[in-house]
């Protein structure tokens, strides 16, 4: 229950004392004499009149009293929305003990403010990371063109321009996988959910990646009972787990195995895949997330350290979420979805 703010309690209590005030007067009255009512009637004109003046003061200092006291909480307010709205986001809503409307709405202002601080980091990590990752591939594809512009033999030309197609293939790779993440983190897709099987659409990818798997010496396994069908976005969540795949067939080494699976658990639906490569360790799992986050032992591999950042991206855009988890050996990765 929320605690009154002190002027409430005050007015609540002359309320109280006058109305057993009240009471008591009129018991009085009800066995007083004849001789006593026209007394009565002399001092309860008075008393009336100073009543009605004390009345009035009253109500100009509790009036004053709440009045600065709304005052001061919403001055509290408008200077944190100051400061916030000059380029501070550090600055927050301050709270009392009394856990009034004032202080459920300074929490909700602070929320939305760490809300916000995060984006507005996360964005500055974006573009600090993006410009850094596209530089190289740019210089690359410069020194291409440059290459190209002075060969004499065609031959060479041709194989410098080919080479540039593919950087830019590459480049284009990245923008787009970054442009859906920002999509996705925007709640921008929704609209075109859909209800989809879960089951039907692991196994489709299966079909899809056995070949690829058989290739590289890996049993591609599907694990997904049928389930009722969830309402959510049939490209992206294949995109989310084809990423989860590639991830598997090119950093699994060593392994032999994937499982694609789908099950419930406590209403919530968790697909995923499971592979028994070298895994990742717990202290790198926030550095697997991060974008452009790239692992030791995928440094050397194409990629731009895109893939978990986008399949948690699509998550959030079902209100789910990824789990990493050891799967003992290798990686279990998990979309966690909800049902409703």
């Amino acid at each position: 229950m929320n605690r009154l703010p002190t002027t409430a309690r005050i007015a609540i209590l002359a309320v109280f004392l006058s109305l057993a005030g009240s009471f008591v007067l009129l018991g009085f009255i009800r066995y007083a004499t004849v001789a006593e009512h026209e007394g009565l009637a002399e001092a309860l004109e008075s008393a009336l009149l100073l009543a009605l003046g004390l009345s009035v003061a009253f109500g100009i200092i509790s009036g004053w009293l709440i009045a600065r006291f709304v005052g001061r909480r919403v001055e509290d307010v408008v200077r944190v929305a100051d400061a916030v709205g000059a380029g501070n986001l550090s600055h927050r809503a301050p709270t009392s003990h009394g856990n009034d409307a004032f202080d459920h709405l300074a929490r909700r202002i602070n929320a939305m403010l760490d809300r916000t601080e995060t984006l507005m980091s996360e964005l500055r990590l974006l573009t600090d990371s993006l410009a850094h990752d596209l530089r190289s591939p740019v210089q690359r594809l410069r020194a291409r063109i440059e290459r190209a512009l002075i060969a004499s033999d065609q031959a060479q030309r041709d194989q410098l321009l080919s080479g540039v197609l593919d950087e830019t293939d590459a480049l284009m790779r990245i923008l787009t996988t970054v442009l859906e993440i920002g999509r996705s983190e925007a709640l921008a897709s929704r609209g075109q959910f859909a209800p989809l099987y879960p089951s039907t659409l692991i196994a489709e990818l299966g079909e899809i990646y056995e070949p690829l798997a058989d290739e590289s010496g890996i049993t591609l396994c599907v694990d997904a009972p049928p389930f009722a069908p969830i309402n959510g976005h049939r490209q992206l969540l294949a995109q989310a787990l084809s990423n989860l795949i590639d991830n598997a067939l090119r950093y699994g080494v060593g392994g032999t195995k994937i499982t694609l699976f789908a099950a419930e658990d406590s209403g919530e639906l968790h697909i995923g895949i499971a592979d028994s490569g070298p895994g990742i360790a717990m202290a790198d799992m926030d550095d697997a997330r991060r974008r452009f986050g790239r692992l030791d032992s995928a440094r050397g591999l194409p990629g731009a350290g895109l893939g978990l950042s986008l399949v948690e991206a699509i998550a959030h855009l079902h209100s789910g979420r990824l789990e990493l988890s050891d799967n003992m050996p290798g990686l279990r990765a998990t979309l966690v979805l909800p049902r409703g």
